[in-house]
């Protein structure tokens, strides 16, 4: 019990999930309005409102990225419950990548792979963090983003890689501490979740900044997870 907590009170950490958990149920009522209200503007759009339909097209995008946000902020805080089921990376993967490549027309944004990639996976968690990552790496890319999906030996590859400037210290700090500075908060989260999701698939992750310029993460991720991880 913490010192000073009145007995059978929450302590901070559950006030934190407490706390964490209604934000995004408050904030995802607010955003679900956002995506009803963009749908139906939508529609009542003439084909030569071109202008319009980008500002909502972004104003749905940024909606997109808050409730990511707002989602990896919990799963970082609160205790996560993995459910594994078969996932094939690279159809999980080509989703992300569309998405991202309608997003930023001005980037290459692509996918490599020589085939599929099925694994035992929780595909809404691998899809949240390649998510924020893609974001990140388009937002930093200078001209291209490229995503590569393999397997190797018992374990899947995946590399999400940009041509941009590189990280710094402050911003790799969200791998060890989440949390510790509010500055690059975004870039951090995606790193955060990441590594959690690579824990908790029994996998790992590895991020740094390329010799030949840009920022590449590397997860890899066990084509079966641990029976500790699934629950067995």
């Amino acid at each position: 019990m913490e010192a000073n907590a009145p007995a059978g009170s929450p302590s901070n950490t559950q006030r934190l999930e407490i706390v964490a958990r209604t934000l995004r149920h408050e904030v995802g009522d607010l955003l679900q309005t956002v995506y009803s209200t963009v749908a139906i503007l939508h529609e009542r759009l003439g084909a030569d409102q071109a202008l319009e339909r980008r500002l909502l097209q972004d104003l749905k995008g940024r909606a997109e990225n808050c409730r990511n946000e707002l989602d990896a902020v919990v799963d970082l805080v609160c205790p996560l419950r993995p459910s594994f089921a078969p996932t094939d990376l690279v159809e999980l993967t080509n989703g992300l990548v569309a998405n991202c490549a309608r997003r930023f027309p001005s980037l290459k944004v692509q996918l490599e792979s020589s085939g599929p990639v099925p694994l035992q996976a929780d595909a809404r968690r691998l899809a949240q963090a390649g998510s924020l990552l893609l974001l990140s790496a388009c937002q930093a890319a200078q001209q291209q983003v490229t995503v590569r999906v393999a397997r190797t030996g018992g374990e899947a590859e995946w590399v999400i890689q940009d041509d941009g400037y590189g990280a710094n210290e402050e911003q790799l700090s969200w791998l060890a501490a989440p949390f510790t500075t509010t500055h690059h908060a975004q870039f951090g989260l995606g790193l955060a979740l990441a590594r959690r999701v690579a824990e908790l698939h029994g996998g790992r992750l590895e991020a740094g900044n390329r010799k030949e310029g840009g920022f590449q993460v590397r997860m890899l991720l066990p084509i079966s997870p641990p029976r500790a991880a699934n629950g067995g």
